[in-house]
C-alpha cells in the first residue's frame, strides 16, 4: 500500500489498467496551482491504502485521462473497489486526507470478510452498493433499494463500455442474438454492438418509413442505428439510457456511422434519461422497442405507464427480454440485479 506512480505519459488505458490491479485504491486529481497543494500531497503519503495522484497540469494525457474518469474538479477524488468505482467526491466540497481516508476505510469496511476455516463468509446485507463490489459472496448481498438498484446497472454497464474488468460478462457474436451481420455493416451499427441483448426486438417491431421509435436502454445504439435504415429519412429514432459512459460511446458511434457512409440516415438522437421516467413528449411515438433492459428496473409498472404515455394512439411496442416462466424456475444465481445487469 502507499502511493502509486503516476507517469506523466499515462494514458487513461494505463491508469484503468492500474486500478483494476488495486484491491482497494483512491485515484486523486491535483494540480500545482491549487491552494495547499503540497501539504495534501505530502498527508496522502500516510494514508493507509493504495493512493494515485493525477497531478493534471504536468501533461495534456494526465488532464484529458482525469476528465474522462470524471475527475474535472481540481481537487478531487474517487475509490475504486476491485477495479469498481464506488464513491466520488462531492464536486465543491473541500478535499483533504483525512476525507480520502475516511472513503476508503468506508468501502474496506462494507466489505465482507474473508471466508472462515467453516466455509461461511460471513456476510450480512450491505448498506451500500460498494459491498456488492467486493464480496466474495455477492448472491445474498443485492441491493434491494430502487436507486440502489439503478447505481449497479448503470455501474456495471459503465464497466462494460469502458472496457473495465468488472464489467458484464458479454459476446460480440451478433448470430448469438439473431442480428444479420451484412445488415448490421450496412446501418453503420457493427461497432455498436456490446452483446448486451437478448434478441432483437427490430425482427419483429414492423417498422414503417416515416414513423418516430424510441429505444429503452439504448446502451450503445446497436438496435437504434437499425430502426434508423428502416424509418428512412423522414423517420425519427430516440435512444434513451441511463449511463453516461454509454451514452457519450452512442453518439459517438452515430457520428461516425456517418462520417464513415453519408448514405445513412442521420436521423438518431441518444438522450440521458431513465426508463421510468422518458424525456419524451406525450403521444409521440409510433413504436417503442427494448432489448433486455426492462426487467433491470425496480418499477416495471412504471416503465409500461411510461410507454404508454409516449406511445400515439394505436402505437405498438417490440420488447425483447428476460421473463419469468410458471413451468421453469430461474436459477438462483440468476435472480440478481448483478446477474440481470450482464
Amino acid at each position: 500500500m502507499g502511493i502509486i506512480e503516476v507517469d506523466e505519459n499515462s494514458t487513461l488505458a494505463d491508469i484503468q489498467g492500474m486500478i483494476r490491479k488495486s484491491p482497494l485504491i483512491a485515484v486523486v486529481a491535483v494540480a500545482s496551482f491549487m491552494p495547499r497543494y503540497e501539504e495534501l500531497v505530502n498527508e496522502m503519503e500516510n494514508l493507509a491504502g493504495d493512493v494515485s495522484i493525477l497531478k493534471i497540469d504536468e501533461s495534456d494525457e494526465l488532464e484529458e485521462a482525469a476528465i474522462e474518469l470524471g475527475l474535472k474538479a481540481i481537487p478531487s477524488f474517487q475509490i475504486y473497489s476491485k477495479g469498481v468505482l464506488t464513491i466520488t467526491s462531492d464536486e465543491g466540497s473541500e478535499v483533504t486526507a483525512s476525507k480520502i481516508q475516511g472513503s476508503l476505510s468506508k468501502v474496506e469496511s462494507s466489505c465482507c470478510p474473508q471466508l472462515t476455516s467453516n466455509g461461511s463468509s460471513g456476510c450480512c446485507p450491505p448498506n451500500n452498493i460498494s459491498a456488492v463490489a467486493c464480496c466474495p459472496n455477492p448472491d445474498s448481498l443485492q441491493p434491494t433499494d430502487a436507486a440502489d438498484v439503478l447505481k449497479l446497472v448503470s455501474t456495471s454497464y459503465a464497466n462494460t463500455v469502458n472496457k473495465n474488468g468488472d464489467g458484464c460478462c458479454v459476446s460480440g457474436d451478433p448470430n448469438l442474438n439473431a442480428y444479420d451481420i451484412e445488415e448490421l455493416i450496412k446501418a453503420g451499427a457493427k461497432d455498436a454492438n456490446l452483446g448486451l441483448g437478448c434478441g432483437n426486438p427490430l425482427t419483429f417491431s414492423c417498422l414503417k418509413a416515416g414513423e418516430t421509435v424510441v429505444d429503452l436502454g439504448s446502451g450503445a445504439g446497436i438496435d437504434c442505428f437499425l430502426a434508423s435504415q428502416k424509418v428512412g429519412v423522414n423517420g425519427k429514432v430516440i435512444g434513451v439510457d441511463m449511463t453516461p459512459d454509454m451514452l457519450s460511446t452512442a453518439r459517438a458511434n452515430a457520428k461516425k456511422r456517418v462520417v464513415e457512409d453519408p448514405t445513412r440516415h442521420d436521423n438518431v438522437q441518444f438522450r440521458l434519461g431513465e426508463i421510468e421516467h422518458l424525456p419524451i413528449a406525450d403521444k409521440s411515438v409510433d413504436c417503442v422497442i427494448s432489448n433486455c433492459v426492462i426487467n433491470l428496473s425496480p418499477n416495471k409498472p412504471q416503465v409500461f405507464h411510461e410507454i404508454y404515455r409516449i406511445l400515439k394512439d394505436g402505437g405498438r411496442i417490440a420488447i425483447s427480454d428476460v421473463v419469468n416462466r410458471p413451468d421453469i424456475e430461474i436459477p438462483d444465481r440468476l435472480k440478481t440485479a448483478e446477474a440481470l445487469a450482464c
